[in-house]
């Protein structure tokens, strides 16, 4: 996030993760449903003890959990996060945030390319310009500008370098199942 702003957007943010519903994902009312078993939501905790333990300040409420049954977690605001850090440079795959000041777009670009991950990314700017610079520059298989949804079913999917696997989603997926074959005959 942008220096400029970076308090006043990491207050912000933490108070809508606060305000998200976990619940039961048949109701239509949840907005974070579980995580898929206990093995997953103790992995993710983890993270955010090592985002703590390495310096990361927690910017959301500590709310608990109010089910006895499933692998809930609230959604976790880690700010003051380097890019030494775990959490950093690592994929979660949970409920957590990791947010980063940045001064300028180089630094950002930079940011943004020091990961060994480039699954998807966002990029929010009113700056055409600056999307079409920045999106070229920052490597990762998908980026949105100004959404949040970098996934649509007529379009790959997949990510670069140690993210992803191959392509899924749009004419790119065939590719996953088929396997090309040179015959070569000589009369």
């Amino acid at each position: 996030v942008e220096h400029s702003i970076y308090d006043k957007f990491v207050a912000a943010l933490s108070a809508r993760a606060d305000k998200l519903r976990v619940g039961d994902p048949t109701n239509e009312k949840t907005e974070i449903g579980p995580l898929i078993s206990r093995t997953h939501r103790d992995r993710v905790a983890g993270y955010v003890n090592i985002g703590k333990n390495e310096g990361a300040t927690v910017s959301t409420k500590d709310k608990g959990t109010q089910f006895k049954q499933g692998f809930y977690m609230n959604p976790c605001v880690l700010s003051d996060v380097t890019p030494k850090m775990r959490v950093f440079q690592e994929e979660i795959f949970g409920p957590v945030v990791c947010v980063t000041p940045f001064k300028t777009e180089a630094e950002a670009i930079a940011l943004a390319n020091d990961s060994i991950y480039g699954l998807s990314g966002s990029l929010w700017t009113s700056d055409i310009s600056r999307a079409l610079r920045v999106t070229y520059a920052i490597k990762t298989g998908n980026m949105s500008v100004n959404s949040t949804t970098s996934v649509h079913l007529e379009a790959p999917f997949g990510g670069l370098r140690l993210s992803g696997l191959g392509r899924e989603l749009g004419m790119q997926a065939m590719n996953l199942y088929s396997e090309v074959r040179n015959v070569f005959i000589k009369f």
